[in-house]
């Protein structure tokens, strides 16, 4: 038996976990395949039973993993581009994990002597982690436990890294992850988190103006392209205009677009002492391969495409501003967040 296999299948976390929480752990449930191990926080009411109809119909978990290489050029392009230093082996909270795609996997082969915490709600998709890293020899080095990262469970300033792919925008409180992040840092520690911007309100602007330009040349768009573009025009004035104490906000699950001052703003007030934001897209044709990919996503069809009118108009947008000036515009960006040291 292999060393991750003796571990995987110990009543008892790895040595170096146990020491990083501030009550016990306890083994929540086997997962989906032998020695795929989940804990949960004794006493943590957020913790739940991982139910046997997804144990008996786990299936082929390994396709779940075919994004990480986008999410592994994200972390090193933000690596490279704002010249972070990361120590050769680093103690790597993990916020949000779900499957471990977007953050535990890229992590691992950038970091070979990294130890992870992946912790999220749902012992479900954290069993489909723990097998992945009992099937790649990995369980000894990544410990998947059911919580809630924005709370205080985890031992203050212990972590090298803080990792966050796309999570903080699904909070109510941004500020509550943020703070989070801040107490399990390490002074000097660094966090990174992958977030959408307000910048798609360009995109917005974009879409109501081929909807107006369809009704005025009367030369409607195929339905299917007009109901994307209808329901990403909401879908981004909500995330952008929403009363935040009202329960339609409270209801969505992507719920901000954050501007640069407001994440920058409350990171500081977290306790961050520098606050930098990487755009991850300003390439020439951006407007108009942001609304293929976002009409092929919505409407779940691959040939769809738009009239060569609108895609002048997508093009306008483009030709409207120089590539750099787009990164003040930006939709999607990496945060790197410093603490004191």
């Amino acid at each position: 038996m292999s060393e991750a296999q003796s571990l995987s299948n110990s009543t008892a976390p790895p040595s170096w976990a146990a020491a990083l929480f501030g009550r016990p752990l306890v083994r929540l449930a086997q997962g989906p395949l032998p020695a795929a191990t989940v804990w949960a926080i004794e006493g943590d009411r957020i913790a739940g039973r991982i139910s046997e109809q997804f144990t008996a119909n786990a299936g082929e978990y390994h396709a779940r993993y075919a994004a990480s290489a986008h999410f592994q050029g994200l972390f090193e392009q933000t690596i490279r581009k704002l010249g972070l230093t990361v120590p050769d082996a680093p103690l790597i909270f993990d916020m949000g994990s779900g499957s471990g795609a977007n953050s535990i996997v890229p992590c691992f082969n950038l970091f070979p002597g990294a130890r992870q915490v992946a912790t999220d709600l749902s012992g479900e998709l954290l069993a489909i982690l723990a097998a992945y890293a009992a099937d790649e020899g990995l369980s000894d080095r990544v410990i998947c436990v059911v919580m809630d990262a924005m709370g205080k469970h985890v031992a203050r300033e212990q972590f090298d890294l803080v990792t966050g792919a796309s999570i903080l925008h699904h909070l109510t409180y941004p500020t509550a992850g943020l703070q989070a992040a801040a107490r399990a840092l390490k002074p000097g520690g660094q966090a990174i988190f992958f977030e959408p911007f307000d910048g798609y309100g360009l995109m917005r602007l974009a879409y109501e103006r081929i909807l107006a330009e369809a009704d005025l040349r009367r030369a409607p768009l195929d339905p299917a392209v007009a109901q994307v573009l209808r329901e990403m025009i909401d879908d981004i004035a909500a995330r952008t205009s929403l009363d935040r104490e009202s329960q339609q906000f409270a209801e969505l699950d992507d719920k901000w677009l954050f501007s640069r001052d407001y994440l920058e703003i409350a990171a500081r007030d977290c306790g961050f002492a520098n606050v930098r934001l990487l755009s991850h897209n300003n390439h020439a044709t951006l407007y108009r391969d942001v609304a293929h990919v976002q009409l092929r996503l919505g409407s779940g069809q691959e040939g769809l495409t738009f009239p060569p009118w609108a895609l002048d108009i997508l093009d306008s947008f483009d030709r409207a501003m120089p590539q750099l000036t787009k990164n003040g515009f930006m939709m999607e960006g990496s945060v790197v967040l410093t603490k004191a040291a």
